[in-house]
């Protein structure tokens, strides 16, 4: 039912935003034409019918709205800090203001009033915004009259269950009140109001106090499945809704998500981070950025590969296979710094700081990491993102993958040119325990300002560094 609730509330805030935004491009026309003559400010060119700006709410409607969307503010049951939910309204309606603009460069039927698209860029985020808060004010006010809250039970007092309440402290709006704890232990921290086997008399005794329970949370380890079903056939009885919330804090948890096959529920507990419209948007700048940099870059380029070339005998490119996305190899694209067919007598070995392989070039090269330059043709072809964690040869992640606990967890996001362990210095011959610690943490907090901090953080240090050989 609460699912259901959640649906109904986003679809209707989806078209309540639609009306929004048709009202914010109408009442930015009359702010221009109506009220600033009125005024006497911004003197007026030309006079245009609203008729005529009316014919592009089409694309006004479709283009924000799909962003909104895209941007995840319509997800039943998520649960958001209002300062976070004002945050992403706002990116996401600039985001929106960006396509629109973009569409109405290639609209010749008149050219829109820049004044015009301005207030609407004004009004709309201001409304959405407003809209939100109003509907935040009058729940809460509800709720403070006892209107909208819902009494819920945590079957469990252990970690997961302390967090949830925490969860229901940090989000009031949803309006989850806890009465209590159910534990077979006591609790010093928690209001613990029962073990297990009291169950029914505790929800009897909430009734008779006026205080129904209407959801019950169990989150006792799923080790003790049977207790779990044992307390779900006594809830069946009862019309308390009832939450399953796994314990599954003991286990290495990557991009998990709940999905369902037939009907059956299946949690992904490591898995590849799902194709959404913020890895469009990443795909879309590694094309742009690395298009960039190769023209703009371009005489360095053929400087280094004029170098490269006239220094010794071979190619000016080396390629490498390497090991990305979902253990997909691919070869990567480098500036040949070591002399042709150096590892057939030596092998593959691991770089280090003492290096005496490379080339007079390649050793410059390499300390100025412009050796890796190339690596932007991978990324144009898709084997690379230009934020990452570094991709390794597959001779060494035999070696790591058992050695080194979660290594190959480092998989389950496309490889980059540089990374989060990278601009921290975890580069070269250094500790591979916290080069999989920073990847790890960039793979679960991922998001494109985390990029873009990271690309700033390249250009500012990563690019020369002592570990750099």
């Amino acid at each position: 039912m609460l699912q259901e609730q959640s649906r109904l509330f986003q679809r209707l805030l989806f078209f309540a935003d639609a009306v929004v935004i048709v009202v914010s491009w109408i009442l930015a026309y009359y702010t221009r034409f109506e009220l600033f003559p009125l005024l006497d400010i911004f003197p007026l060119p030309e006079w245009l019918p609203l008729s005529m700006y009316l014919r592009f709410v089409p694309w006004v409607i479709v283009l924000p709205m799909l962003v909104l969307w895209a941007s995840g503010l319509y997800i039943p049951d998520r649960a958001q800090r209002m300062s976070t939910l004002i945050y992403t309204v706002a990116k996401a309606v600039a985001i929106g203001i960006v396509f629109v603009l973009a569409s109405m460069s290639l609209y010749r039927a008149f050219y829109f009033s820049r004044l015009v698209v301005l207030l609407f860029a004004f009004y709309m985020p201001l409304l959405i915004v407003s809209l939100r808060i109003v509907i935040l004010a009058y729940v809460r006010h509800g709720r403070k009259q006892g209107k909208f809250l819902r009494n819920v039970l945590i079957v469990g007092a252990g970690d997961v269950g302390m967090r949830l309440q925490e969860a229901f402290r940090q989000y009031p709006w949803m309006g989850f009140e806890t009465l209590g704890f159910l534990d077979d232990q006591a609790s010093e921290r928690l209001d613990v109001v029962g073990t297990t086997d009291d169950l029914g008399a505790v929800m009897d005794r909430f009734e008779e106090e006026g205080r129904p329970v209407q959801y019950v949370y169990i989150t006792i380890p799923i080790s003790e499945m049977d207790r779990i079903v044992e307390l779900t056939n006594e809830l069946s009885t009862r019309l308390a809704h009832v939450c399953l919330v796994p314990d599954l804090f003991q286990l290495d948890i990557l991009n998990s998500r709940v999905t369902d096959i037939g009907g059956m529920p299946v949690i992904h507990i490591i898995d590849e981070a799902p194709m959404e419209f913020r890895r469009a948007i990443k795909r879309i700048i590694d094309i742009l950025f690395s298009s960039a940099f190769l023209l703009l870059a371009s005489p360095l380029l053929i400087a280094i590969a004029l170098a490269v070339k006239l220094s010794s005998k071979g190619p000016v490119f080396f390629r490498q296979e390497r090991m990305g996305l979902n253990g997909l190899t691919f070869n990567m694209i480098k500036f040949r710094s070591m002399p042709v067919g150096i590892e057939k007598s030596t092998g593959a070995v691991w770089a280090t700081a003492d290096e005496k392989r490379a080339t007079p070039v390649g050793a410059l090269l390499r300390r100025l990491s412009l050796d890796e330059m190339p690596q932007f043709f991978n990324v144009l072809r898709g084997d690379m993102s230009v934020v990452g964690p570094r991709p390794e040869r597959p001779v060494f992640i035999k070696e790591f993958r058992d050695k080194v606990p979660k290594y190959m967890l480092r998989h389950k996001m496309k490889a980059g040119i540089t990374g989060w362990a990278q601009v921290h210095g975890w580069r070269g011959d250094t500790s591979i325990e916290k080069r999989i610690e920073f990847d790890l943490y960039y793979i679960q907090n991922w998001s494109l300002r985390m990029d873009l901090k990271i690309m700033l953080m390249t250009f500012w240090s990563g690019f020369v560094n002592e570990n750099a050989y």
